[in-house]
């Protein structure tokens, strides 16, 4: 049986080329955005874990023998873990002219683009996610970041990476909390961008109740991977953001939909990790699109039909869309230090009108959120 031909979306971002692609990780498919000869890797351990034919594979090519793990999660993305990234760098004299990979879920890529992208100024960066979150979001766009100072990603630069290897085969080891997570991301590009996939996605309710509803575990589920068109959904949803990302690069305009349901969720999502239940990214993502849409509905100004359908399918995906735990001073706080915000125009939220259809400047007041948690 011939091998199925990859799916790519091709990116011009910030003047520089950048290819996703959907298909087999192989050798050839790193060469293709630079030497694998002189390439560094660094992988995130649960992959090493859970993916011991990667790791097998891995150590037939040149970079085998110049590897780092690290562990995944939202702690990778830290001061300390940055500085650790750097004196491994500075141990294998990473020079400019190189080429560092990144394998991972969207924080150790997170963490592995800004090095790149600090590191001598700026070294070539291919990245292959390894989790549905970041084939379909994080990997794409160039966005890279870590935590510090009790905030979500404050420091960041822009640097796109050459090339995104999203290799499908990867997803059979995720937890159904990381189908969730991810699952959420996907949703988010189908409201803003692809009524069709969310159209598709809510009639599947039934399977994904049955594979990820609340009812389920969050044991690993092999057969998860093979219960939906899951190759075509993400082809779609990479679609969706690479269009948006091509258009505009440095987030002036368009690319700040991409942010629906992300303003609370990252309050959230940066308050719940000062407690003993910390909230996962995707999770964060779905209580803030419940917000926007719940809060348009009641101000008149998106259908509550669609309100009602976008509820449906993240409850079908066992996500939250309710949160209560947020006291007044640290959503203030969390709020005002929002990276996105305009010192003229505030925090810009992103309201939806409909499927598909996004008031990019949209303006809540803090009433209206306390009002809601409550």
């Amino acid at each position: 049986m011939a091998t199925p031909q990859p799916t790519t979306l091709d990116m011009t971002l910030d003047g520089r080329p950048s290819r996703f692609v959907l298909g087999a990780l192989t050798p050839a498919a790193v060469a293709e955005f630079g030497d694998p000869a002189t390439a560094v890797c660094m992988i995130d351990e649960t992959v090493v874990q859970r993916q011991p034919q990667l790791s097998q594979a891995w150590s037939a090519t040149p970079a085998s023998g110049r590897t780092l793990t690290l562990p995944g999660g939202e702690s990778v993305k830290s001061m300390a873990q940055l500085e650790h990234v750097y004196q491994w760098l500075a141990e294998q004299k990473v020079n400019r002219d190189q080429m560092i990979i990144g394998i991972g879920g969207g924080t150790v890529l997170d963490l592995v683009g800004l090095a790149a992208a600090t590191w001598k100024r700026g070294v070539n960066f291919v990245a292959v996610p390894t989790t549905l979150l970041a084939m379909v979001d994080a990997a794409i766009g160039g966005k890279t970041a870590i935590n510090t100072a009790g905030l979500k990603n404050p420091v960041g630069v822009f640097h796109p990476a050459t090339g995104i290897l999203a290799d499908c085969d990867f997803l059979t080891s995720l937890s159904r909390d990381a189908w969730r997570d991810g699952l959420a991301e996907m949703i988010k590009t189908a409201l803003i961008g692809d009524p069709r996939l969310f159209q598709e996605l809510h009639d599947q309710r039934e399977t994904l109740t049955k594979i990820l509803g609340p009812d389920s575990t969050p044991e690993t589920a092999p057969a998860i991977a093979g219960a939906a068109p899951w190759k075509d959904w993400i082809a779609r949803a990479a679609a969706v953001k690479a269009d948006v990302v091509n258009r505009d690069f440095r987030e002036q305009g368009p690319r700040r939909a991409l942010n629906l349901g992300h303003t609370l969720g990252h309050v959230i999502e940066a308050s719940s990790h000062q407690t003993d239940d910390p909230l996962s990214h995707g999770a964060a993502v779905a209580i803030g699109m419940a917000f926007v849409f719940q809060l348009a509905t009641e101000r008149g100004q998106c259908p509550a039909e669609t309100t009602a359908q976008v509820m449906s399918l993240l409850s079908a995906c066992g996500l939250p869309t309710s949160y209560h735990r947020l006291e007044e001073s640290e959503l203030q706080r969390l709020l005002q230090s929002d990276k996105k915000a305009s010192s003229q125009a505030g925090v810009r939220w992103v309201l939806p009108k409909d499927i598909g259809q996004m008031d990019l400047d949209g303006q809540v007041t803090l009433n209206e959120i306390k009002n809601w948690l409550d």
